[in-house]
């Protein structure tokens, strides 16, 4: 009876062994996998990020990418990007400057009542 419960002990010793390769190997690719969603939650928010830069630059609310965008992803790792690009989604695009040429206004062009009253030449 000893060779049978040697073979029990052998095939209880082979499970354990079996059981601990396949954990490690579960435990493994667990790794593999959180690390892959990590990089994937990185490289997806850096396309928010170049995104929401770009719109703005778009619409005149900031001149330079190579200052904003480190500037977004810091926001963005302290949680703040979805708010700012609500409020890049309400902003309305910015012109620029707005210049009134002064010069026609003062030599009576064709200009209107409105176009002098901003000029400033009525009221």
């Amino acid at each position: 009876m000893t060779t049978e419960q040697e073979k029990i002990a052998q095939i209880l010793g082979d499970a354990r062994d079996a059981l601990l390769q396949v954990t490690a190997e579960r435990d493994a690719a667990v790794g593999r996998a959180s690390a892959s969603e990590t990089k994937l939650a990185s490289v997806a928010q850096r396309l928010e990020v170049e995104k929401t830069a770009a719109v703005m630059v778009d619409k005149g609310l900031a001149a330079d990418l190579d200052e904003l965008i480190p500037e977004l992803e810091k926001a963005a790792e302290e949680g703040r990007l979805p708010v700012i690009q609500e409020a890049v989604k309400m902003a309305a695009p910015s012109s620029g400057s707005f210049h009134i040429n002064h010069d026609e206004a003062r030599t009576g062009g064709s200009s209107s009542d409105l176009e002098r009253y901003l000029v400033g030449e009525v009221g």
